[in-house]
């Protein structure tokens, strides 16, 4: 009896959980790139929005869990990614496509997590995908109507050639960067509309609470028919 109730509990607890990878940004705008903030001696922040609508096929919340980056289309010929200290950021915000702000601030979410801290340095060579496993998971709805911000801030960044990753000057997001990489306070330089870094999101799918209480309510119907039996 004991040992069906803890095989019922452990297949509650082991739900399964589906990862993915939705990529935002394909296909990337030939022969082109750009190097900040991942690619550069990028000493400052960058944020970079992401339209809800990019989700739409997901359908539910999800725990982000990595973050990727894409060198496809320029060879600059570098060797390696930068050296520093990366902190990255995400959160849910209004802000969005089109209503980013310059100001940094004005962009984050109530919910901003910071979600990395180090160094990102590694070997490189063109065609190469840069993968940031995040220390901590971030949960994103885009049901909820908000967006995805990606707040990034480098510190002590150096390279000796630049790497210029995918990017898309027509596609759902948008982002504002300091000039020339150096530190800009509260005023960055918003690009138009639709121009950013081609980004992918390994993630894994979140079940819903009504799932949950679905099978909780299952289980607890077939313990009880367990020891009905037993009886």
């Amino acid at each position: 009896m004991k040992k069906a109730i803890f095989c019922l509990v452990l297949c509650l607890v082991a739900l399964p959980v589906l990862a993915d990878t939705i990529v935002i940004g394909n296909p990337p705008d030939p022969g082109s790139g750009n190097s900040f903030p991942f690619g550069a001696a990028y000493n400052a922040e960058y944020q970079q929005v992401y339209s809800n609508s990019n989700f739409s096929g997901i359908g539910s919340a999800i725990s982000i869990t990595d973050i990727y980056l894409y060198n496809t289309q320029y060879n600059s010929g570098a060797g390696s990614t930068p050296s520093g200290t990366y902190t990255i950021n995400l959160s849910s915000t209004t802000a969005g496509v089109g209503t980013l702000s310059g100001a940094f601030s004005a962009n984050e979410g109530a919910d901003e997590t910071q979600v990395f801290n180090g160094s990102i340095q590694q070997a490189w060579n063109f065609g190469n995908t840069l993968d940031i496993h995040l220390s901590t998971a971030f949960t994103y709805d885009p049901g909820s109507g908000k967006n995805l911000l990606l707040d990034v801030v480098g510190n002590g960044i150096s390279i000796p050639i630049n790497i210029y990753y995918d990017v898309n000057s027509n596609a759902g997001f948008q982002r504002v960067y300091c000039s020339f990489g150096q530190a800009c306070g509260d005023n960055g330089t918003v690009d138009a509309p639709g121009y950013g870094l081609v980004t992918g999101f390994g993630y894994n799918t979140v079940p819903e609470p009504g799932t949950l209480l679905m099978m909780g309510t299952g289980l607890v119907g077939v313990v009880g028919a367990i020891r009905r039996r037993i009886l």
